[in-house]
């Protein structure tokens, strides 16, 4: 053999192995879903042992948890930073933009889980998009519902193609985390809200499938820029981050619109609405919270492999955005928060909105042919859709007017006997403060009439609802009682949390619905000695119920009624039934404050 002949051959052994080892190496880091053929995602322990891999592999990455789960499993969160500083409090970081993203809030929903550990293991491992890590920190929580993870199989999800098997909706207390974000009933999100409050996120993103109509679109998005958002995060969402991505998302060939929501019975011929989440959703906690929520939802009839794919996509711009504006992304944090803290005391803040059907937009939608037609099974209509592309031109109903409002005091004073109440704020990172003496104050609340519980649990709860009145009163508060001063950033959530007009305050969600209760009563023979004597000693009372009887016929013929007009103007009558027990300062009073 010559010597060209010997180089030769050695070249290509070269070569060879050299290929050989790479292929190797990336196979060694391929991820469970990449190996299945991409239709499989992979249990808690491999994903668990995926991310710790990561975190070893790199000195940039810390792997770590954020609580543990009603059945012992750690939360898990995975730390990127470039400059090694896994402390939202060091110097470098609080220079970065923070960027938390979200997968298994719905655990069936895993989409997020499989591009996050992909596109993670790309830049640590692969070196791809390493300059992102310039000016961001990445915090990727793989699986926040891991116990509902673990409830694996292949029937989980009904209306979902694919993955092969996935988790369960729902912990295994049964409650819906993206439910919780504001009452926080379940050790996930306590443990959750902890983080959050500690690292303080620039912008958030969470990650789920969607149900309802088939159309073209393999992936929407929801974010809050209305009245429920303080500026400037209203004006920067909905004119800067939102639009970007957008554009961002069109160039690798994803079409990024709105969560599609029909406003009648599947059909998107009948319009779309856009509606305003509260703070029981990650989106709307983001605008309590003064942050950018954004909610990801694929189209579950997609295949899985273009879902994951449009989420790898979606991941990679919001870090790129991120990236390329950090500095006008935290000043847009900085500022909303400024401005919540002194300038929302006083304001009327919007507890309800509805959606105006009365207005709309005309826009373009790619849909699916929908065919209606009668179902020998249940007897009523049954929907199919063709598959055949369709093009229409649909009214887009987005916008949504308050429908319920409320002054926010100076403060709002706690007793302390509501003592459970008080810890869910400090998870929200509420300040709290405690009077160091008694101190009588005027004060703002309300009382409740037409009260209306809801028949079935809900998450846990008996909801209820309620007419208001403002009244006002002069109370003495005893040392200890809790004070919530509304010039703090997190001022939003708190009104949130403690204006029972609010969806998920604490009242609606039916936390005092012992105050709604009568407890002491009075027999009719003792009320009716009691209510002849109040008519002869007041004038003013008589004129009052005798209009009453003229006015009201089925009051006039209750006898049951008539003592209980008395009752309720009698000194016997529970002054506090139905009267809010947290009171609204809105004076700015100096208060005595414990150190």
């Amino acid at each position: 053999m010559t010597k060209r002949f010997l180089w030769i051959g050695v070249a290509v052994f070269l070569s060879l192995f050299m290929m050989t080892t790479v292929a190797t190496a990336q196979d060694e880091w391929l991820t469970h879903y990449e190996i299945s053929g991409d239709v499989a995602t992979p249990r808690y322990d491999e994903t668990i042992e995926f991310c710790q891999r990561l975190a070893a592999h790199s000195d940039i990455a810390e792997f770590s948890g954020f609580g543990l789960s009603p059945q012992g499993r750690m939360l898990p969160l995975l730390i990127i930073d470039k400059d090694q500083e896994f402390d939202p409090n060091g110097t470098l970081t609080r220079n970065k933009a923070i960027v938390l993203f979200q997968a298994g809030i719905h655990a069936g929903e895993i989409e997020g889980k499989d591009a996050g550990l992909m596109l993670i293991r790309d830049i640590l491992v692969r070196e791809q998009n390493r300059n992102l890590l310039d000016s961001v920190v990445i915090l990727f929580i793989p699986i926040f519902n891991v116990d509902g993870h673990e409830r694996f199989g292949p029937y989980n999800r009904v209306n979902q193609n694919g993955p092969e098997e996935m988790g369960w909706r729902t912990t295994a207390q049964n409650y819906n985390l993206n439910r919780d974000f504001a009452k926080a009933d379940t050790p996930e999100m306590k443990g959750w809200l902890s983080m959050f409050s500690y690292w303080l996120p620039d912008l958030l993103v969470d990650i789920h499938t969607t149900n309802g109509a088939d159309y073209q679109y393999v992936i929407t998005y929801a974010t809050e820029s209305n009245l429920n958002v303080a500026e400037p995060l209203r004006s920067w969402t909905a004119d800067e981050f939102v639009p970007e991505i957008k554009e961002r998302m069109e160039g690798s060939a994803f079409s990024f619109i709105p969560y599609v929501v029909p406003r009648k019975d599947h059909d998107v011929r009948t319009g779309l609405i856009h509606w305003t989440g509260g703070p029981r959703y990650s989106n709307g906690y983001g605008a309590a919270q003064n942050r950018p929520f954004m909610l990801i939802e694929t189209h579950m009839l997609k295949p899985y492999k273009q879902r994951v794919k449009s989420v790898y996509e979606l991941m990679r711009h919001v870090l790129g955005f991120a990236a390329e504006h950090t500095s006008r992304l935290k000043q847009v944090m900085r500022e909303s928060d400024r401005v919540t803290a002194e300038n929302f005391v006083g304001s009327y803040f919007p507890l309800a909105f509805k959606n105006d059907t009365s207005d709309s937009t005309m826009i373009d939608f790619y849909g699916v042919e929908m065919l209606k037609e009668k179902s020998e099974v249940s007897g009523g209509q049954r929907i199919t859709w063709t598959g055949a592309a369709r093009q229409y031109r649909i009214p887009y109903f987005d916008k949504n007017t308050p429908s319920d409002s409320a002054r926010i005091p100076v403060a709002y004073l706690i007793p302390a006997e509501w003592s459970d109440l008080i810890a869910r704020l400090q998870f929200h990172g509420i300040k709290v403060d405690y009077l160091s003496e008694p101190v009588e104050l005027p004060i703002s609340t309300y009382r409740f009439s037409n009260v209306e519980f809801n028949k079935e649990s809900y998450e846990g709860h008996q909801t209820v609802k309620a007419d208001r009145e403002d009244i006002s009163a002069t109370r003495t508060y005893p040392a200890g009682t809790a004070v919530v001063r509304m010039n703090q950033r997190t001022a939003r959530i708190a009104a949130c949390l403690l204006e029972p007009g609010s969806s998920d305050s604490f009242f609606r969600w039916g936390m005092m619905n012992n105050i709604l209760e009568e407890k002491e009563y009075v027999e009719d023979y003792v009320m009716e000695k009691i209510a002849a004597e109040m008519l002869a000693a007041d004038v003013g009372l008589k004129a009052e119920f005798e209009q009453r009887l003229q006015s009201d016929a089925e009051f006039a013929k209750d006898p049951k009624q008539r003592l209980r007009f008395f009752y309720e103007r009698s000194p016997y009558f529970d002054s506090s039934y139905r009267v809010y027990p947290i009171g609204k300062l809105m004076a700015r009073i100096d208060l005595p404050l414990a150190d």
